[in-house]
């Protein structure tokens, strides 16, 4: 039954003893399959196309097609046998790569999946922009503490479907089942043979158990699928999921929500979601405490991907319109069975964000904005690769329940109990593999450090049987990883985890060099905001031959190539956006070794925003001069080097004084100190043409300290500045 929620959509209802084909040969039975396909049978149609398999019809349509109908079916076992046909033919699309890491991953084989995850990832991105999935270290991260929560089967599971408690009251739940056939015609869904879904009602023991299950009286149960559900704080009023009784325009059930209200013993008034929508289905509602939110699940158009989560609020006594949950939240697959705990946090299910299998339970707590913008797993024995989803928690966030088809259980579904002993927090990774460069092999059982921004060593790790390594991070950090092995230069590699929040894994390999010949590193930060400058040009350039070699700065903001000995290079860093940067560097009298250019200067760019104006800060006049003493020729220089490095960007320099002396003998004052910078910048060949020199005397105070004003000796020199600021660009 999972599979019909879950893809949020029903079929209309099949009787028990539906003719199944069973003449003809395989052509007939593929002829037979393609019709139940279409039908969304997909129990039915995987039937028939493996009588036309076992008959000889095993080609691309018939394996794709079964291929297709196990994943639906969530029997990720033989969906992957059938995919991995698939994937060997010439024609295969990306979305079977995809499935295929999917039945991989619901079947624990997180290496394989890793690899042809990472094949979907290459053949779907942009160009240069390769991601990959890191399956094998998200396991290891959401498999590392097991100890956080005590999981035990409850005792009302069966061997049909038991899903998706909610509370009622504190010591109830109202779950949805397939347990109740019903004498005479039995209606099974088409999608997997399995009976409809009811609403029932367990009582919670002093131990944590369900027990006493009986069905839910009144009108919310029907011949169609009801449920999930979700109750209000005090049990009156329950929203609930129930398969449309009117077709689509392409002859599909969708499912809506409906709510009806407590009366004598059962339940009565059925009144529609607002948003119902016979095109698209409208699902798995959840409650928020105070009744104010309503979350739900929908294949509307305009959403991310698959089915999304989305957020009504409560306006005047009426839902407003849904608001889509956005990105950090919803992703390219399916979000679903979402469930509002009493602080806030949004549990929810997803086999779109990093997880252990299928379906995987996430945490999201509520931010101070009312939003969320974090998302953690909940980790094992909770998730597994299987399905785990409709999660709820008490309010006191110690106990609760869950669904999984986990092996093991009574039936199809199940529901778990659970004990956390602690709360969730969200844990982040950096993560890599070591490659000896020379052979292109991952190298074994090294040693791997992680350093802070600082330099200071933080843990030290061995690379694992795949040269893997992994440590710990936090987030709106900078870090270096150095790895080291024996006749090979070490290996650097750099991260910052400043937007860590969405991927939780960072992945940075090292490649290490034989330990001969020379070789630069480069490390570009930004000057403004933590992190690295990706993408930034680095042209290297042999001031002997005038031939450049071109190289681009990675995640990391780094750059690792050769140099030849006895030579020397002028090395140019050049971005869009950002002020470009010339550094020299020298190999004269070098046989080898590594040329750190961070080790001799500063590596930081500053974002080019026009009419923002930046203070030089060694600058200093004496009380009635304009001379420039050598602090500031000094910064001087670095300006004129900062001008002739960005040729086409206009500059103005300004200097400006406090409000203390005689206005007009402080205008002719920074006049003459402007004067004079730029004297000295034309000295170093800076154009005239690109450069305006203005004294502003006390015209443009920072603060309050105006003429006649008492203020204090700081609060006067916070006006006696120069800056420069880049007022345009040339037409050149």
């Amino acid at each position: 039954m999972r599979r019909v929620m879950k893809n949020l959509m029903v079929m209309a209802a099949l009787l028990v003893g539906m003719t199944t084909f069973a003449q003809g040969g395989a052509e007939a039975h593929t002829r037979y399959g393609d019709r139940y396909y279409y039908q969304m049978a997909y129990k039915a149609a995987a039937e028939e196309y493996l009588v036309a398999a076992q008959l000889g019809a095993v080609n691309e349509h018939v394996t794709k097609r079964l291929a297709e109908c196990y994943m639906k079916l969530a029997d990720t076992e033989n969906a992957e046998i059938w995919y991995a046909q698939v994937v060997k033919f010439l024609n295969r699309e990306p979305s079977d790569m995809l499935n295929y890491a999917l039945a991989l991953k619901g079947n624990a084989r997180y290496a394989e999946a890793e690899e042809w995850m990472d094949k979907y990832l290459a053949a779907t991105r942009p160009e240069g922009q390769a991601l990959r999935s890191n399956i094998n270290d998200f396991a290891r991260k959401f498999t590392q503490d097991p100890d956080h929560f005590t999981v035990k089967a409850t005792s009302i599971n069966t061997p049909f479907s038991d899903l998706c408690p909610t509370w009622l009251g504190a010591d109830r739940v109202v779950f949805a089942s397939t347990r109740g056939e019903t004498v005479g015609a039995k209606r099974h869904a088409a999608w997997n043979g399995q009976p409809f879904l009811d609403l029932y009602v367990a009582d919670r023991t002093t131990t944590g158990d369900l027990a006493s299950p009986q069905r839910l009286e009144g009108a919310v149960n029907s011949r169609q699928h009801d449920g999930p559900a979700t109750c209000s704080l005090n049990g009156d009023v329950l929203w609930f999921t129930r398969s449309s009784a009117v077709k689509s325009k392409n002859g599909v059930h969708r499912l809506n929500i409906q709510r009806v209200r407590a009366a004598t013993g059962s339940w009565s008034d059925v009144e529609p979601f607002l948003y119902n929508n016979t095109e698209c289905s409208v699902a798995h509602p959840a409650l928020s405490r105070d009744g104010k939110v309503l979350v739900f699940v929908s294949d509307m158009p305009g959403g991310q991907g698959g089915t999304d989560l989305y957020m009504c609020r409560d306006v005047g006594g009426q839902w407003g319109e849904p608001e889509n949950l956005g990105p950090k939240i919803n992703t390219f697959l399916d979000e679903s069975f979402p469930f509002i705990g009493a602080d806030g946090t949004l549990y929810f299910a997803s086999n779109g964000h990093p997880g252990l299998g299928g379906l995987d339970v996430q945490a999201a707590p509520r931010a101070s904005d009312g939003g969320y913008n974090v998302v953690i797993n909940v980790g094992a024995p909770v998730n597994g690769p299987k399905d785990d989803f409709g999660f709820i928690i008490d309010a006191a966030g110690k106990t609760g329940f869950f669904t999984s088809n986990r092996p093991g259980g009574a039936g199809d579904d199940d529901i778990y109990s659970f004990t956390m002993h602690f709360p969730l927090e969200q844990r982040f990774l950096c993560t890599g593999q070591l490659i000896d460069d020379e052979h292109e092999t991952p190298v074994i059982d090294a040693e791997v450090q992680l350093f802070s921004k600082e330099g200071a060593l933080l843990e030290s790790t061995r690379t694992d049987g795949n040269g893997k390594y992994s440590f710990a991070v936090q987030k709106d950090r900078e870090y270096k990883v150095v790895a080291r092995m024996k006749g090979r230069y070490d290996g650097e590699q750099y991260l910052s985890t400043e937007r860590i929040e969405q991927d939780q894994i960072m992945a940075r390999d090292i490649h290490l060099v034989p330990d001969a010949g020379i070789w630069l590193r480069a490390v570009v930060r930004h000057a403004e905001r933590l992190g690295f400058v990706e993408g930034m040009t680095v042209s290297i350039v042999n001031l002997s031959s005038f031939q450049s070699d071109l190289r681009t700065t990675g995640p990391g903001g780094d750059i690792y190539t050769r140099l030849q000995p006895n030579e020397q290079f002028e090395v140019l860093f050049e971005k869009e956006g950002y002020f470009s940067m010339s550094v020299p560097v020298s190999t004269i009298g070098m046989k080898q070794g590594v040329v750190d250019l961070n080790t001799a200067r500063e590596l930081s760019v500053e974002e080019i925003k026009v009419g923002r104006p930046i203070t030089l800060k060694h600058m200093r006049w004496g009380k009635t001069g304009a001379a420039l003493d050598p602090v500031a020729k000094t910064e001087l220089d670095a300006l004129a080097e900062r001008m002739l490095v960005n040729p086409t960007l206009l500059f103005e320099v300004a200097v400006h004084d406090d409000a203390q002396g005689d206005a007009t003998a402080s205008l002719k004052l920074t006049q003459q100190r402007a004067d004079a910078i730029m004297e000295h910048l034309r000295s170093k060949g800076v154009p005239k043409e690109r450069v305006t020199a203005k004294g502003y005397g006390s015209t443009r105070l920072l603060n309050h300290c105006a003429a006649g004003v008492q203020c204090t000796p700081e609060e006067q020199a916070e006006n006696r500045r120069t800056e420069y600021t880049v007022t345009g660009r040339t037409l050149k």
